[in-house]
């Protein structure tokens, strides 16, 4: 739970209010059920035909499956089904090119029904960016407003003291891999749509040792979709992007 010390107790009230519920992403390394919240692994399929194919017709990376019903409640999320992210299966992790996020609301768990293993598995492993399949589970919070958003200059603009402002942007400057809440960018925040609407993050996987997960160089990705296509349930316009140091 996020705490602010008594040194910044006059920007108390300020960084309350930009305060948003926000999942945590814990990884297991294990085998998983089809169904399962999973880092990697074999999603979610009743058919090798249904496996999206990306922009040169080649099957894209699966990434991650989060089962919406086994994660607490999050604004404007749905509350059940199972979303699924892919991207481009090339040596840059599908940067600057679409992903895609398939929403599957009702979903069979009869296993002799479903593929059981990858129909397409990666041919260069240490190509990946995590190194294991992962069981996902979840630890409800909630955050301020990153120190790597673009406002924070705003917020922290009245200190005149850098070191106490530079404490202030680490203590801002939440790291891990979630589902909403405020992203960490590696680098400069990314402008997500071109209405200038920052979008909300549907999901960021972050580094970490357990799933042997990491995008380059300790970088991240970030999956964000506008408000409104949330609501709708429609993933069909969703903002991909990773960086690292």
């Amino acid at each position: 739970m996020f705490e602010l010390p008594e040194k910044f107790a006059d920007l108390k009230e300020t960084i309350t209010a930009t305060m948003r519920p926000t999942n945590i992403l814990r990884y297991t390394p294990a085998d998983t059920r089809p169904w399962e919240s999973k880092l990697g692994g074999c999603p979610y399929l009743t058919k090798k035909e249904d496996y999206p194919l990306g922009i040169n017709g080649e099957p894209m990376l699966f990434l991650a499956q989060i089962n919406l019903s086994e994660m607490p409640t999050l604004p404007d999320f749905p509350t059940k089904g199972l979303l699924q992210f892919y991207i481009e299966n090339n040596d840059y992790y599908g940067y600057d090119e679409p992903c895609k996020v398939v929403y599957i609301e009702n979903y069979l768990t009869d296993e002799s029904q479903l593929l059981k293993e990858h129909p397409y598995p990666p041919e260069e492993e240490d190509m990946l960016p995590y190194e294991r399949e992962c069981r996902i589970t979840f630890e409800t919070d909630v955050m301020p407003l990153s120190g790597t958003d673009e406002n924070f200059d705003e917020l922290s603009g009245h200190i005149e003291d850098e070191e106490e402002r530079e404490e202030l942007w680490n203590l801002l400057a939440i790291e891990g891999s979630r589902m909403g809440g405020y992203p960490y960018f590696i680098q400069n925040p990314v402008e997500v749509f071109e209405s200038g609407e920052k979008g909300i993050l549907l999901l960021q996987l972050d580094t970490d040792d357990e799933a042997g997960l990491m995008f380059g160089d300790c970088g991240n990705c970030q999956f964000f979709i506008a408000e409104q296509d949330l609501k709708n349930k429609d993933f069909s316009d969703v903002f991909y992007d990773w960086a690292c140091c």
